[in-house]
């Protein structure tokens, strides 16, 4: 009942860092989108719960990554081009691979349509 001291955020912080860490973010609190960022690991692999999940894992992974290769080249969803910066909550627990090609450099093309910004800002451009 009293809580436990140093321990404010119930553990968002904790949250927010592996997310981060995996190359994805909750757009917005309430909202199926998830905007994609540089992962920090070569590679991770999530067990999905079948109750929950209609996919048995998602896998992210980042060819070339490392200290000097931080940028996101190009992006594959399940060997398929993915040029959005931004991905659903069901296409990552869909049984999912998500691949990035890493460099030392950005790519500012990819990601970059504004065609294929997320639905909340797409409405409000």
């Amino acid at each position: 009942p009293e809580g436990l001291c140093g321990n404010e955020d119930i553990g968002q912080m904790s949250a927010w860092f592996l997310l981060s860490a995996m190359g994805i973010h909750p757009f917005c609190t309430g909202s199926n989108i998830f905007i994609i960022g540089s992962p920090l690991f070569p590679e991770i692999e999530i067990d999905l719960s079948p109750a929950y999940h209609r996919g048995k894992t998602l896998r992210i992974v980042a060819h070339n990554n490392g200290p000097e290769n931080i940028y996101i080249q190009s992006a594959r969803l399940n060997g398929q081009s993915f040029d959005r910066a931004w991905i659903t909550y069901e296409q990552l627990t869909a049984g999912t691979t998500l691949e990035f090609e890493m460099a030392p450099h950005p790519n500012y093309g990819w990601g970059a349509n504004p065609d294929a910004l997320p639905p909340a800002l797409a409405s409000s451009t």
